[in-house]
């Protein structure tokens, strides 16, 4: 099979996928914390050494399908590499947060800073990724304030590429990853001042397929599954990263 007609068979499953799953908003609940959302988001990787990289995320989310703006995130980050399997990060966050339609609760928004460990392993087409995240987090309300909380995340991914053991132009992979945020201590959670305590503070779980567009840049879409205490939220995500190489250009 040509290059080509792949691409073109990927770009159809593709577009077939998306429209099953914005087909399935009408068969979730219709609690409005359950309807089916986005996550349109783009991220790069800018490597400056054989050690070291800048990493810029930017992601629109939203309550329901194109509409009703949920968050406004945008990250920063430097990463270290110690090896080709291990990478260490620290870096910042701004998120800003409205409340679905008629709600009774006000936006806000968060600073956080982080600190990362990401520990991959892989053999032949498969991936196994850890990572652990440390989060120091200051949210502000016009009601309460500033307030301040320690997260901590682990998230246990892996990908499948189908048709390369390299990430190449045309690969295709198949990711699916679960991520645990617990609280270090008791904070206020978000919608309800009476729900926050130590503990879980959600879960996330998601399968979704991969597209390598060249060796650089790839396109990806999935679905969500968001476990808060009390709530449950499906999001349909949508990303693509364009990453930098100015090692490689520098030869």
């Amino acid at each position: 099979m040509s290059i080509t007609l792949c691409s073109k068979l990927v770009r159809v499953k593709i577009v077939c996928l998306l429209i099953i799953l914005t087909q399935t908003d009408s068969l979730i609940a219709q609690n409005p914390e359950q309807k089916l959302g986005n996550w349109i988001g783009a991220t790069s990787s800018m490597r400056f050494s054989k050690k070291w990289s800048l990493f810029l995320q930017g992601e629109l989310r939203t309550w329901e399908m194109v509409s009703n703006l949920n968050e406004l995130l945008w990250r920063t980050a430097i990463y270290y590499d110690f090896n080709s399997n291990l990478k260490g990060a620290s870096g910042y966050v701004r998120v800003d947060t409205w409340p679905y339609d008629n709600e009774p609760y006000s936006k806000f928004y968060e600073n956080r800073i982080f600190q990362e460990f990401k520990i991959s392993s892989k053999w032949g087409k498969l991936k196994l990724t850890n990572r652990f995240r440390l989060e120091q987090r200051w949210i502000s309300t016009v009601e309460y304030g500033t307030e301040y909380s320690n997260r901590i995340r682990y998230m246990l991914g892996l990908t499948i590429q189908l048709n390369s053991t390299k990430v190449e132009k045309v690969t295709n992979s198949i990711v699916v990853f679960n991520e645990v945020f617990i609280d270090f201590d008791r904070f206020d959670y978000w919608f309800d001042r009476e729900a926050g305590e130590s503990g879980l503070n959600q879960n996330r779980l998601y399968a979704g397929f991969k597209h390598q567009l060249t060796d650089l840049s790839n396109f990806s879409v999935g679905l969500l599954w968001q476990h808060r205490p009390g709530a449950n939220f499906y999001r349909l995500i949508m990303s693509y990263a364009q990453n930098l190489d100015f090692i490689k250009e520098k030869k």
